[in-house]
């Protein structure tokens, strides 16, 4: 009896496989639908990317990988492609924008109560399956852009026998890239303040510039042995963008400093 079944079931769909492809080109020739459709997506501009990224990480020992922080990962495979990223999320987020207004006309389309009742009645079709196969077509060319990113990072550990295996795997979406991305930007932002720069002004860095400069004022020649105090000096002030590097700095007494101040003359002396 279930072979029966499964036979009749089989002959069917078979017939109902025919019985479309037969009427196929007479739909796409006449349905208004159809034709509404194939102009819609003429006029889209979706963008084509690379949807999903893979990363792979063999860690040395068992301790190293019980220990993986995907957070300190991906912060470090997002600083180190941010533009990239930043540019796929734009993308993302022009598709994601593009595919609302292109799904509500699709609909509206789709929706709409065309009339065939005088095109099917010459026909083996009725309006109903008529409608039924355009159906069928409309869905087919029904366009389907990429609308989410995602970042796959596959973490392993392997016994120095290879008695054990072990792995994991995290799946990053673009909700969590983009935190990822801002983040970045942050930090970025953060290490080009001027509070970043004076807060690596270190006790050994400072005492390699006075050492490097004698332990005296590199503009009047002052030392603590006149009985000044000596400063290290930004020579381009961290407010208009001077680094903490050795190159950047000097040994100035407090006079000399406190006379400068904050000033900066590019195509002068300093």
């Amino acid at each position: 009896m279930e072979v029966m079944i499964v036979i009749c079931v089989s002959v069917v769909c078979v017939l109902l496989y025919s019985f479309h492809k037969k009427n196929v080109e007479y739909i796409k020739k006449n349905s208004i639908c159809l034709n509404k459709i194939l102009n819609l997506n003429s006029r889209q501009n979706f963008n084509v990317f690379d949807t999903s990224q893979t990363f792979c990480k063999n860690c040395n020992s068992k301790p190293q990988y019980d220990n993986f922080n995907i957070n300190n990962y991906m912060n470090g495979i997002i600083d180190e492609n941010l533009d990239k990223y930043i540019k796929t999320l734009e993308v993302l987020k022009h598709n994601r924008k593009q595919h609302t207004s292109y799904q509500n006309q699709f609909n509206s389309i789709m929706n709409y109560n065309y009339n065939y009742n005088q095109l099917t009645q010459n026909t083996i079709l009725n309006e109903f399956l008529f409608k039924a196969l355009e159906k069928i077509e409309c869905e087919k060319i029904k366009l389907k852009p990429a609308l989410e990113f995602t970042i796959y990072v596959s973490v392993f550990y392997t016994s120095p026998k290879g008695k054990n295996r072990y792995n994991k795997r995290y799946q990053i979406n673009s909700g969590n890239i983009e935190y990822y991305c801002n983040e970045c930007l942050k930090a970025r932002r953060y290490k080009q303040s001027a509070k970043y720069q004076r807060a690596l002004m270190t006790d050994k860095l400072r005492y390699q510039v006075l050492c490097r400069d004698g332990h005296r004022c590199v503009l009047c020649g002052a030392s603590a042995r006149d009985g000044v105090k000596l400063h290290v000096d930004h020579i381009i002030p961290v407010s208009k963008g001077g680094k903490t590097e050795l190159s950047n700095l000097r040994t100035l007494c407090e006079r000399c400093n406190l006379g400068k101040g904050s000033s900066y003359n590019p195509n002068g002396y300093n």
